[in-house]
């Protein structure tokens, strides 16, 4: 067997040394790949709101990422409008009930007020289903739904297979994992 000469061994040593720089370089690569795909804009907004609500940041940014992907001027379907897709009616009953404020639709559109208004109601939900998880499920649902619903099923923790609309399930398992991954990034 043939031994290996100095050469030899400094040409091992920097494929070594090349090879732990690569993978670091990798590795924060894909991590700024992964903050483009997300993103944490409107952080001042959110840690405000996330301070004032008790709810955490990056539950915030996960519901944000998946109703409206930062879109501020984003409107659903059914009418949901800004970035956490506040429905009118829900955010008119907050204003009117909770905050005693003039109720101006369009300021939805504002990231400010949608962010206080929607951070709001996912404290109110938390406080009213005890939990994170039925708060999501609730913001996406409504809360009458859910309501039923338990009322009807009952519902245990991570069973979201018991949910009977298919988008609301799907919505949860999203913000979910969303939420896990801007633990990740930005915790």
């Amino acid at each position: 067997m043939k031994r290996l000469t100095k050469s030899d061994t400094r040409a091992i040593l920097l494929i070594i040394i090349a090879a732990i720089i690569c993978g670091f370089l990798c590795n924060i690569l894909i991590t700024c790949v992964e903050k483009l795909i997300f993103p944490n804009d409107y952080r001042n907004i959110v840690t405000e709101y996330s301070k004032e609500y008790a709810v955490p940041a990056e539950l915030i940014f996960a519901i944000i990422k998946v109703e409206s992907n930062f879109d501020k001027n984003a409107k659903s379907h059914a009418g949901a409008i800004g970035l956490m897709q506040m429905l009118p009616s829900t955010y008119e009953w907050l204003a009117k009930s909770h905050f005693g404020e003039s109720i101006i639709t369009d300021m939805l559109y504002d990231p400010q007020i949608n962010v206080k208004y929607g951070t709001y109601y996912l404290r109110y939900l938390y406080t009213r289903f005890g939990s994170w998880e039925k708060a999501i499920i609730a913001y996406n649902w409504g809360e009458g739904n859910f309501d039923k619903f338990i009322e009807e099923n009952g519902y245990t923790e991570g069973n979201y297979n018991s949910i009977p609309v298919t988008e609301t399930r799907n919505y949860v398992k999203k913000v979910m994992r969303y939420w896990e991954k801007y633990n990740e990034l930005y915790k």
